[in-house]
């Protein structure tokens, strides 16, 4: 892997990634479509609340599913202390 990008859950349907705040799995999956063009091999890091954002995190799974990310190279963060 070379480059490891964060997109970050700041409600249920809106998502920050790579520094542009998208919404919603549409916009998701055709930044990672764009991203998966110059970076073909990255790994996408989830950071979340499962509590607060749950529907905002399957989102982000959702959008990265569509766009053709393969989800091996996905991983969630949900305090400091744990990544999956």
């Amino acid at each position: 892997m070379d480059k490891l990008l964060t997109a970050v859950v700041l409600d249920d349907q809106t998502v920050l990634l790579d520094g542009r705040k998208l919404a919603g799995a549409d916009e998701i999956a055709e930044a990672i479509s764009l991203l998966l063009q110059s970076v073909p091999n990255f790994v996408l890091m989830i950071e979340g609340t499962p509590e607060k954002h749950y529907e905002g995190i399957g989102t982000v799974i959702y959008g990265s599913a569509r766009a053709g990310f393969e989800l091996e190279n996905l991983r969630y963060s949900w305090n400091d202390d744990e990544a999956s």
